[in-house]
């Protein structure tokens, strides 16, 4: 039986209602000696045996001194001792009271009576160099040095020996750390920092720059620089060789009591080997104070390919109704779908053994797995898998499983026969309608199959599970990093050519830039990197060797700007009208003027690089716009006054009112438009635009830092003219009649070509009016190769190389 916290707290109160009788009125607390505890029979019988014998014994400490001891809300002693204490007692089979009382007397007490008030001490005591008479002390069971750390990339200091004056030196005020500062590193007063109340303040104000140095305690410099090892490093290494000075704790038992320490010796040896003191010392002896570590400061490593973003993955869950261009970015290359676009954007099977077989109803898609491949946890996938997978999907409410995939009653989820397992390896997919964009979507994360002894069925946004693909997650700390190893599981080609890829997240883009340019600790800056930085980079030459130092990469456009025609009102409803808008606008004025080319012309609702794209939309030509608007009663006489929308909080671009004040510009040259410009924030935006409100507004697809919805023409185009979302309130016989065609047609070539017939009409029609596209940029270190980004702007890892790899 431990000891009993009720009796642990009868003692605490006795002793220090004994030491508020004894305070004289002066004030000052009087040393006493305290009363033995009232024992019990149990006790009573035990303190009669000899040592040898002895199963229960009465331990002095001194308290509060935290976070050695402390009191608990319920005045429960508690505490790094207390704690250590239990583990020593289970390991020897030894019960125990607690007494708290001064430390003043008790040794000589403990020496000169042992076993009639104390068996032992333990609080913060330091085993001596000559031990006082009659006392022993057990084996340490902490020791501990002061060590100097630095930053990670510090150059200067092997040794503490090698502060020089000048070097600011971090301690916490009034503890050993800043003795030693003093009298053995030689610290003056001028360098001397000591206003910081525990060890992470002192560590932050290093990693803020604000000191070169701070000496502390080894396990915290050992935590914090094992935690963060991109960031600092104790001078000399984690070893004692680093220890400036150092001192050990120990339990003090009467010298004549050999049994009890050996016996407490025997546990000390056990509890350590249990790693429990290293437990206890993190729990209760770092401060609780976070650290921000701030950018890494190393080197990259030539074995890992590392990848630095801006922002967190918004999650890992395959099945997420809402994630971001990061979250999609990881998913693709830690899982894989039934089929899968390779990083130059060709369709193809992945996990599927072959192209699918789709029904002459054009509803059913049949499709044969590959077999004998497992997922990370060891699982074989199966058909089973597959459908598992889809219908955890259906029933977390995600859009794309639930519309497309057949949905009997109307009820917004799909039925639970939409998805059908036909044997072991084949699978069935039955669909509301026809639609050819389902082969493309089965490349995306909600149709990805993942393994159910690994998910829940519920949503779960932080796991580490992935699934096929070319990475498997190593690890992952939220607000950190994640890191992936080569899947040999992966049945995709090419296997990936780098084994290793750590992917940092980061608070944000001037962080990212310093550690590509500063320390190099990145060998990718890709998600969030500034244009401006995407230039500048190229250029810079710091060895003066007439080669830049860095590589630019760009991608397929993700991104697009364009404008609204609200048609059920004036003047908008006029197809003339909105052909003259279209050849009021310059699009190369406006990507160079606006944006310094971060975007670039579009001249066409589908962007650039994606299949079928065609450059439909007309060039500026004022002569022609004046011309359409005379036709329609306006001219520099009559001026046709419109109001245009923009979004001003940033949500597109940090320059959205200069964008539009652009437009508005261009716009007023033919001298007939007359454009005032209204500025809303888009949650207020959005609102006006669903009540069919605002006349011609501009906006952004897709909605920043989200992936466009599937790699397909039909994402770039359909939602614009089928969908009452955006209130264009475009009718066309003729336009519905193509896109009904175009999600029909299964052969690629014909639809591209009814892409072709869209495009085209698009033209003649403008339902909306496409301005700019952005394409995804990334600047790496000049042993990067093979860096390839898809039709979606995701980055392919297992195309990656450095160096020689």
């Amino acid at each position: 039986m431990l000891y009993s916290p009720v009796m642990k707290r009868l003692l605490v109160l006795l002793t220090t209602v004994l030491l508020l009788v004894a305070c004289g009125g002066d004030g000052e607390e009087t040393a006493v000696t305290p009363l033995p505890p009232t024992p019990t029979t149990v006790a009573t019988e035990e303190a009669s045996l000899p040592p040898s014998q002895q199963d229960f014994i009465v331990i002095a400490t001194d308290a509060p001194l935290p976070p050695f001891t402390k009191f608990d809300q319920f005045g429960d002693l508690d505490g790094f001792v207390s704690r250590l204490m239990e583990n020593i007692a289970v390991e020897t089979n030894l019960d125990y009271e607690f007494v708290v009382t001064p430390a003043e007397g008790v040794l000589e007490n403990l020496a000169n009576t042992p076993g009639r008030d104390f068996d032992a001490a333990m609080s913060r005591l330091v085993i001596p160099d000559e031990p006082t008479p009659g006392i022993a002390y057990t084996q340490p069971y902490l020791e501990v040095g002061q060590v100097l750390v630095v930053l990670a990339d510090e150059d200067r200091l092997n040794s503490y020996r090698d502060v020089q004056p000048g070097m600011a030196v971090g301690v916490v005020q009034n503890s050993e750390a800043e003795q030693v500062a003093r009298t053995l590193v030689g610290v003056n007063e001028a360098d001397l920092r000591n206003g910081y109340s525990n060890s992470v303040e002192a560590l932050q104000a290093l990693v803020d720059e604000s000191l070169t140095a701070v000496i502390t305690d080894s396990y915290v410099a050992d935590y914090f620089s094992q935690t963060y090892s991109d960031q600092l490093k104790v001078v000399g290494g984690n070893g004692r060789e680093a220890w400036i000075s150092q001192k050990a704790y120990g339990i003090a038992v009467s010298a004549s009591n050999t049994k009890l320490v050996d016996r407490l010796n025997e546990a000390i040896t056990a509890v350590k080997t249990a790693g429990n003191i290293d437990r206890l010392t993190v729990a209760w002896l770092l401060p609780s104070d976070t650290l921000t570590p701030g950018e890494p400061r190393v080197v990259a490593s030539p074995n890992e390919m590392v990848i630095g973003v801006v922002g967190n993955p918004s999650d890992m869950d395959p099945a997420a109704r809402f994630s971001n261009l990061t979250s999609w970015e990881l998913k693709i290359n830690t899982m894989s779908g039934l089929y899968g676009f390779t990083a130059d954007n060709t369709l193809e099977p992945l996990l599927a053994s072959s192209p699918p077989i789709i029904s002459e109803n054009k509803l059913e898609y049949t499709i044969s797995l590959r077999r004998g491949l497992s997922f990370p946890d060891g699982s074989e996938f199966t058909a089973e898998d597959v459908k598992w997978s889809i219908d955890r999907a259906r029933s977390l409410g995600n859009f794309w499983v639930n519309g497309y995939l057949k949905d009997s009653n109307d009820d917004g989820f799909a039925d639970e026969d939409a998805v059908q397992v036909i044997d072991q390896f084949t699978v069935k997919f039955v669909l509301q309608e026809p639609d050819a964009t389902f082969y493309s979507l089965l490349a995306t994360p909600p149709y990805f199959p993942i393994s159910n002894e690994c998910y829940s069925e519920v949503q779960d946004d932080l796991s580490s599970c992935g699934g096929l693909g070319p990475y498997t997650i190593v690890s992952w700390t939220p607000g950190e990093q994640m890191r992936l190893r080569a899947n040999p599981e992966w049945p995709g080609r090419p296997t990936p050519a780098f084994e290793n890829i750590l992917i940092r997240f980061q608070n944000d883009t001037a962080v990212m830039r310093r550690s590509l340019e500063e320390f190099q600790s990145i060998d990718i800056a890709w998600t969030g990197l500034p244009y401006s930085d995407f230039t500048a980079l190229q250029t810079t030459d710091s060895n003066s060797d007439g080669l830049p130092d860095y590589k630019g990469w760009t991608g397929p456009a993700a991104f697009k700007s364009y404008i609204v025609f609200n048609e059920e009102q004036e003047p908008w409803d006029s197809a003339k009208v909105r052909q003259a808008f279209a050849l009021s606008v310059d699009r190369n004025a406006l990507a160079s003027g606006v944006f310094s080319g971060s975007r670039l012309p579009l001249y066409s609702p589908i962007p650039d690089t994606v299949p079928g794209h065609l450059p439909v939309l007309p060039q500026r030509n004022l002569p022609l716009a004046r011309s359409l608007l005379l036709e329609e009663g306006y001219s520099q006489t009559v001026p046709l006054e419109i109001e245009l929308w923009y979004v001003d909080d940033g949500r597109y671009s940090p320059v959205e009112a200069a964008y539009a004040a652009a437009l508005q510009s261009q716009l007023e040259e033919t001298g007939v438009f007359q454009v005032t410009l209204t500025g809303a924030p888009f949650e207020q935006f959005i609102g006006q635009v669903g009540e069919c409100n605002l006349p011609v507004y501009l906006l952004g697809w897709p909605s920043p830092g989200r992936p466009v919805d599937y790699p397909d023409p039909s994402a770039w185009t359909d939602i614009f003219v089928t969908s009452a979302t955006f209130c264009p309130n475009y009718e066309s016989a003729t336009m519905t009649a193509f896109i009904q065609a175009a999600d029909e047609e299964t052969d690629p070539a014909v639809r591209l070509a009814i892409y072709g017939d869209i495009q085209q009409l698009w033209a003649q029609d403008f339902p909306t009016l496409d301005l700019l596209q952005e394409p995804r940029i990334a600047i790496s270190v000049n042993s990067v190769n093979n860096v390839q980004i898809d039709a979606m702007g995701l980055m392919h890892y297992e195309v990656l190389t450095k160096g020689g790899g």
